[in-house]
C-alpha cells in the first residue's frame, strides 16, 4: 500500500506497483466476482432442469454455508487472512432471490451498489480533508485540535504512509517469519479476524456483490456464453480500455507524486470502481475473444483445466505461498520486494496449470471440489474417481 517504504530495495517495487496497479488491481477480483454471479445462474439452472421437484434453494443454500466453512478454514486454519470466499458466501447468501431477475433490473441493482460504495467513500474522502485542515491549522497556528480528531488523523496517515522505523511492521515480519508457532498462529488469526469483519463489512462486501450482480447480467445477455456478436467483445475490450487504463494511469501518477496522502488515497477510492471495473471489462472482452478463436487449443484446455478446480487451486495457493512465506515453512516473508514476488507467482501458476488437466484425467474433480459436492449431495453424489477408458 506504500511502496516508497521498499524504494531502495531490489526488484524495483515502485515500478512493479505501479504496473500491477494500472493494469491489474481490483480487476482481477472484480472478474472472479462476475463469474460467481454467473456460476450461481447456471448452478439453479441446471438443477432445475435436472429435477423439477427437487429443494433448489436447500442445496444451494447449503452449498453458500459450506463455501463459507471453507473460507473459515483458509483464513483460520490456511491463515491466509485476506480470503475471499467467506465474504462471497455473505453475498451469495443474497443472490437466491434475485435469480429471476430481468437482465436490465440485475444492472441497475449493480450500478446501485457501485453508487453506494463510492457515496460512502466520498463520504470518508470529506472527512479526511476535513481532518487534514484542521491538523495543518493547528500547526501553522498552534490552535488546539480535538485529541479524537488529532488521532484519527493521524491512524489515517500511518495507515497511507507507515514509517520505516515502525516496530509494529518489523515485529509481524519476524513473527510471520520466524516466530514461535503460537506468536505466528496469533499475529495471523487476528490479522484474519479484522480483515473478516471490519475490511470485509466496509470494502469487500459491496465490491463483490457489484460484480456478482454484473456478472449476472452478462449471463442472461450470453455475452458470458459466448452468445453475443464478435463486434460485442471488441467493443468490450476497446471501451474497457479506453476507460479503465487512462484512470489507472492518472491515479498510479498522482499517487507517486503525492507520496501516497492519506487525502489522496481517499479520494481516488470514489472512482475506484469505475478504473476497475472498466480495466475487468477490457480483460474480458480478450478472454472472450480468445474463446471464441481457440476453444480446443492446449492454452484453453490447460486454462479450463485450472478453472475446472478453481476451489482446489485457490486453497492449494493458500498452502503453497504459507510454505513459501510462514514460518512453518521457509520463512521467506519480508524478503522478497518487487517483481521478485511474481517470480512467486509464476512458479505456482506453472505448478498449478501442469497438474490440473492431468488430475482431471483421472479424477472427476479437485479434492476440495469434490468435497464442497459430496457435502452438498450426500454420499450418492458422483464418484471422484474416473472410470478406467476400458471400462466407460
Amino acid at each position: 500500500d506504500y511502496p516508497p517504504l521498499a524504494a531502495d530495495r531490489p526488484g524495483a517495487p515502485l515500478a512493479t506497483w505501479a504496473i500491477v496497479h494500472t493494469l491489474f488491481e481490483g480487476s482481477q477480483r472484480a472478474l472472479f466476482s462476475m463469474l460467481f454471479g454467473a456460476g450461481m445462474l447456471l448452478m439453479v439452472g441446471r438443477l432445475q432442469a435436472l429435477d423439477p421437484a427437487a429443494s433448489v434453494a436447500g442445496i444451494y443454500y447449503r452449498r453458500i454455508l459450506l463455501l463459507m466453512a471453507f473460507g473459515v478454514v483458509d483464513a483460520f486454519v490456511l491463515l491466509w487472512p485476506a480470503d475471499i470466499l467467506l465474504t462471497y458466501g455473505w453475498c451469495g447468501l443474497l443472490l437466491y432471490p434475485l435469480r429471476r431477475l430481468r437482465a436490465r433490473t440485475l444492472l441497475l441493482l449493480a450500478l446501485g451498489v457501485i453508487a453506494l460504495a463510492a457515496g460512502l467513500r466520498a463520504a470518508d474522502w470529506s472527512e479526511a480533508v476535513g481532518l487534514e485542515r484542521e491538523y495543518r491549522a493547528a500547526a501553522d497556528t498552534g490552535a488546539e485540535m480535538a485529541a479524537e480528531r488529532r488521532a484519527d488523523w493521524e491512524r489515517r496517515e500511518a495507515r497511507a504512509r507507515p514509517r520505516a522505523d515502525d516496530g509494529k511492521i518489523a515485529e509481524s515480519i519476524r513473527i510471520i517469519a520466524g516466530g514461535s508457532f503460537a506468536e505466528f498462529y496469533r499475529e495471523r488469526a487476528t490479522a484474519s479476524l479484522v480483515l473478516q469483519t471490519v475490511v470485509a463489512f466496509n470494502a469487500w462486501f459491496l465490491d463483490a456483490l457489484a460484480g456478482m450482480l454484473i456478472g449476472m447480467f452478462l449471463l442472461r445477455t450470453g455475452v458470458l456464453t459466448l452468445a453475443a456478436p464478435r463486434r460485442t467483445y471488441l467493443l468490450l475490450a476497446a471501451g474497457g480500455y479506453l476507460v479503465g487504463l487512462p484512470i489507472a494511469i492518472w491515479e498510479a501518477v498522482t499517487l507517486v507524486a503525492g507520496d501516497f496522502n492519506a487525502v489522496l488515497k481517499a479520494r481516488h477510492l470514489i472512482h475506484y470502481d469505475l478504473r476497475r471495473l472498466a480495466m475487468a471489462f477490457g480483460h474480458l472482452g480478450c478472454i472472450l475473444l480468445f474463446a471464441r478463436a481457440a476453444p480446443h487449443s492446449a492454452p484453453a484446455r490447460r486454462l479450463a483445466a485450472v478453472g475446472r478446480m478453481a476451489l482446489s487451486n485457490y486453497l492449494g495457493q493458500s498452502v503453497l505461498c504459507g510454505l513459501v512465506f510462514y514460518t512453518v515453512g521457509l520463512g521467506l516473508y519480508g524478503r522478497f520486494t518487487g517483481f521478485y514476488l511474481y517470480g512467486v507467482v509464476l512458479a505456482v501458476w506453472a505448478l498449478q496449470l501442469s497438474i490440473s488437466q492431468p488430475w482431471l484425467t483421472h479424477y472427476r474433480f479437485g479434492p476440495a471440489e469434490w468435497l464442497w459436492r459430496r457435502l452438498t449431495y450426500g454420499r450418492g453424489s458422483t464418484p471422484f474417481r474416473r472410470a478406467p477408458a476400458g471400462n466407460a
